[in-house]
């Protein structure tokens, strides 16, 4: 999967693989295993977070889905239906464990072990959250191959395809570091 992904890279924003500290293949299958930790009975997901301008390759880190310790998932359909409330989503646990100077975070769903397309960016408190952090770039995988985001962007789509209004600085500013 590696090469197909490789290729279908080059197309999004000009994006050169060899920017990435671990390469795609790498980034993919740490995220797969990630997912493959999920107990989720609904959706497996899994992150991993790593700082793309680091020489050191300091270690990347991951995340997975489920529910917080001493909760479950019980596959029930009331479990299934409130997912997305009752789990920790993968980015927020890969966020808790990140150094501050991580740039990139890879996302993928998986299905019967192997990863599907996740669709498009639709959770405002992962997209946020990612953006607060200071994360610089987010891969997501589509049914085209992996497409890279700036977590702007990615915020930004994420508010559109939930339909919550956009609304910036009125004079272009940043809004205060909250660290």
């Amino acid at each position: 999967m590696g090469g197909v992904v490789a290729r279908q890279l080059a197309p999004w924003r000009g994006t050169d693989v060899t920017t990435m500290a671990i390469d795609e293949r790498e980034a993919l299958q740490l995220a797969i295993d990630a997912a493959l930790k999920s107990p989720c009975c609904k959706s497996k997901r899994g992150v991993v977070a790593w700082d793309a301008r680091s020489a050191s390759r300091e270690k990347p880190v991951t995340g997975f889905n489920g529910p917080p310790p001493g909760f479950a998932c019980d596959g029930t359909d009331a479990c299934r239906a409130a997912c997305g409330k009752l789990c920790v989503h993968a980015e927020i646990r890969a966020l808790m464990l990140a150094p501050k100077d991580f740039t990139d975070l890879l996302h993928v769903k998986v299905r019967a072990g192997a990863p599907v397309p996740s669709g498009a960016p639709s959770c405002p408190d992962c997209s946020k959250s990612i953006l607060d952090r200071g994360f610089k770039r987010v891969w997501l995988l589509h049914e085209t191959g992996l497409r890279l985001y700036s977590a702007e962007d990615f915020h930004v789509q994420t508010l559109i395809n939930c339909d919550l209004p956009l609304i910036r600085q009125p004079d272009g500013t940043d809004a205060p570091d909250p660290t």
